[in-house]
């Protein structure tokens, strides 16, 4: 519970704290600044959902935002928990690998090489910068696109005979 009151009032000054020299003109202190890429307190597994949704809403989302903006801040400045947990993120009690999220192909597959060619700065910005910062963000080894991307479109229910 100290890690949730310590995340909340970072996020509290970070909607109104001392400006850092890279955001004077916004007056925000930049998430990573005041945060850090580290991870939880107590490991991912052993947090309780009610720890987990405060520390995804407290620091995992804002550093998240503050990545994705830098990226691209038209398409990703409304960043938020849809853009990694899918629309259907309450449905299906936030799940990862989120079923609506592009699929990502297991490497060194026709279709992975397809969206390496067809991507090639998303994939390095996801490789690069997302996967290792969420990582870390969840102090999770071997963290991969799988975390949050399936690899393989979701597989059918079979039909209901019909009676």
């Amino acid at each position: 519970m100290k890690t949730v009151a310590a995340l909340l009032a970072v996020g509290l000054m970070a909607c109104g704290g001392s400006k850092s020299a890279d955001s004077k003109s916004t007056g925000k202190v930049s998430a990573i600044e005041a945060m850090g890429i580290t991870p939880p307190d107590s490991p991912w597994e052993e947090m309780s959902v009610e720890d987990r949704e405060f520390y995804m809403i407290g620091k995992v989302n804002p550093i998240m935002k503050e990545l994705f903006a830098g990226y691209d801040a038209e398409e990703f400045g409304d960043f938020d928990c849809v853009h990694c947990h899918g629309e259907e993120m309450r449905e299906i009690d936030f799940k990862m690998p989120a079923p609506s999220m592009y699929i990502v192909p297991p490497e060194g597959t026709p279709g992975h090489r397809g969206m390496l060619s067809t991507f090639p700065d998303e994939v390095k910005f996801m490789q690069e910068v997302v996967t290792p910062s969420m990582a870390k963000l969840l102090g999770i080894e071997n963290f991969s696109c799988a975390g949050c991307h399936p690899s393989a479109p979701p597989k059918k229910k079979p039909a209901k005979p019909k009676r």
